[in-house]
C-alpha cells in the first residue's frame, strides 16, 4: 500500500508524486538552507572583517579593524546579543533556497549539455567542461538571487537596519533600484572561478577516493575541494563585498582591487579568510553531501518504483 511504501521509501513516494525535477529542487534548497543556517555566525563575522577597513559603523567592525577575529566575534555578542550572530540570515535563507537549487541543478544541466549522451551513460566529462559547467552554474544562480545578497550584506553591516523591508525602502529611496545590482560583475567574476574549481575538484576527488561512494567520502571530497577553491579565489570575494557597500565609489573590479591593495596591502585581500575557511568547510560539506545523498536516494527510488 501507499502507507507502507511511504514508511519504507518516503523519497520514492515524494519523487513519484512530485516528479524528479521537483524532488531535486527541494533537495537543493534544503541542502543550502541547512548549511547556511548552521554557519551563519561565521558568515557574518567574515563579511564584517572584509569591509572593516571601509565601513566601521558597528562595534564589531571597529573591533575587527583594530583587534582582529576574536575581538570582532566577541563584539557582535556584546553589542547585539546572541541573535546578532544570525543577523541577515533570513534574507540569506530566502536567497539560498533558490540559489542552491539553481546552482546545484544547473550544474547538472550544464554537464549534460556539454557531455551529451556519453555523460548521461558513463558519467565521464572532460575537466574543461566541468569547469565551464561550474562557472555557468554560479552565474545562473547569482543572476536569479542577487538583490537578496545586497539586502543581506546591508543588514549585516548597518546597525540602523533591522528588517528586509527597511533595507529595501532605504535602497530605493537613497540609491535607486539599480543599487540592488551593485557589484554584480565583480560578484560573477569572483564566484565563477570559485564555483568552477569547487565543483570540478569535488567531482574529481570524489571519483579518486577508492572504495564504494558513501556520505563520508562525499564529505571528504567536498572539504578538500572547498579548501582549495577558497584559498585560490578569496581576494575576488573581498573585492566584490567592498563594491556592494553603500559608500562604495569604485569604478570597476580593477579599480577596487588597486584601492584595497593601496589602503590595506595584500593582507587586506585576505581579511576574514580564517572564519571563511571555518565556515565554508562545514557549509559546503553539508550542502554537497546532503544534495549528493538526496540524488542517490532519488535514483534508488526511481528504480524501486519501476520494480
Amino acid at each position: 500500500t501507499v502507507a507502507r511504501l511511504m514508511q519504507r521509501r518516503p523519497v520514492a513516494v515524494i519523487t513519484h508524486v512530485m516528479g524528479t525535477g521537483v524532488a531535486l529542487f527541494l533537495a537543493g534548497g534544503t541542502a543550502g538552507a541547512l548549511a547556511k543556517t548552521c554557519t551563519a555566525p561565521l558568515d557574518r563575522l567574515k563579511i564584517i572583517m572584509q569591509i572593516s577597513s571601509a565601513n566601521q559603523q558597528t562595534a564589531a567592525a571597529k573591533a575587527a579593524a583594530s583587534g582582529g577575529l576574536i575581538p570582532a566575534f566577541i563584539a557582535i555578542g556584546k553589542s547585539e546579543g546572541i541573535k546578532g550572530y544570525w543577523k541577515g540570515n533570513v534574507p540569506q535563507v530566502i536567497r539560498i533556497l533558490p540559489y542552491s537549487t539553481a546552482m546545484l541543478n544547473s550544474y547538472e544541466f550544464y554537464k549534460q549539455q556539454f557531455g551529451g549522451d556519453q555523460y548521461r551513460e558513463t558519467g565521464k566529462l572532460p575537466v574543461a567542461s566541468r569547469l565551464m559547467s561550474g562557472a555557468l552554474a554560479a552565474c545562473t544562480a547569482t543572476l536569479v538571487t542577487y538583490p537578496l545578497d545586497i539586502i543581506r550584506l546591508r543588514l549585516s553591516v548597518d546597525p540602523n537596519m533591522t528588517t528586509m523591508t527597511q533595507v529595501c525602502k532605504a535602497i530605493i529611496k537613497e540609491e535607486g533600484a539599480k543599487a540592488f545590482f551593485k557589484g554584480l560583475p565583480a560578484t560573477c567574476l569572483s564566484i565563477s572561478p570559485y564555483s568552477a574549481l569547487n565543483f570540478c575538484m569535488f567531482d574529481l576527488i570524489k571519483k579518486a577516493i577508492p572504495g564504494e561512494e558513501t556520505a563520508q567520502t562525499v564529505a571528504t571530497a567536498s572539504f578538500i575541494a572547498t579548501m582549495l577553491a577558497s584559498g585560490t579565489c578569496y581576494p575576488l570575494d573581498t573585492i566584490r563585498r567592498q563594491m556592494q557597500l553603500k559608500s562604495s565609489s569604485y569604478a570597476n573590479v580593477f579599480d577596487a582591487g588597486k584601492a584595497i591593495l593601496a589602503r590595506d596591502g595584500v593582507g587586506g585581500m585576505f581579511r576574514g579568510f580564517v572564519p571563511n575557511v571555518i565556515k565554508n568547510a562545514p557549509n559546503k560539506s553539508v550542502q554537497l553531501t546532503t544534495f549528493d545523498v538526496f540524488k542517490r536516494k532519488i535514483k534508488e527510488s526511481e528504480k524501486a518504483l519501476e520494480e
